[in-house]
């Protein structure tokens, strides 16, 4: 697996996956993210440099933003922590471990930039997801509504395994 930070062609790609991610979660009973996901938000993103991709013999599978703070859900803190957001890996490759992966490869980053923590939030009422990220070692921190969005969250943290 090659994670590399997107560009402006990797746009509408990351939207597919998007798209696809919140079909199959929706599917599941739980609605996360708009469709057709917003290409100007992802754009945007991007621009930031916040969006990576992952791609496995030439093909991108994978994606998750990183973002340096995230005061919407974490409130104002001291830069200890680097943050996780929109993790979805294409379904023909999901059960590979890429997504415990491009944890690992956040987790890099984040001890790299001398960050003491990674955190991440996921739907509160998912307990899959949730099983999912407390496998990968993160613990629960406390719940957040997000009126804007119209969803329950769960913060999840774990220290940098450097």
């Amino acid at each position: 697996m090659n994670v590399r930070l997107a560009g402006a062609g990797d746009v509408e790609t990351v939207g597919e996956l998007m798209d696809e991610a919140s079909a199959w979660v929706n599917d599941l009973g739980h609605a996360q993210w708009t469709r057709p996901f917003p290409r100007d938000t992802l754009a945007a993103a991007v621009s930031r440099e916040e969006v990576y991709v992952a791609d496995v013999e030439g093909r991108t599978v994978a994606t998750i933003t990183v973002l340096e703070d995230d005061p919407l859900y974490w409130g104002e803190r001291p830069p200890d922590a680097l943050y996780v957001h929109k993790l979805v890996v294409r379904r023909d490759h999901a059960g590979r471990g890429l997504g415990a992966a491009l944890v690992e490869w956040a987790d890099e980053r984040a001890a790299e930039a001398g960050r003491q923590f990674l955190r991440l939030d996921c739907l509160r009422d998912d307990p899959g997801i949730r099983a999912y990220y407390e496998r990968l070692g993160f613990e629960h921190c406390g719940d957040f509504d997000d009126r804007r969005r119209g969803l329950q969250l769960s913060l999840y943290e774990r220290a940098v395994r450097r």
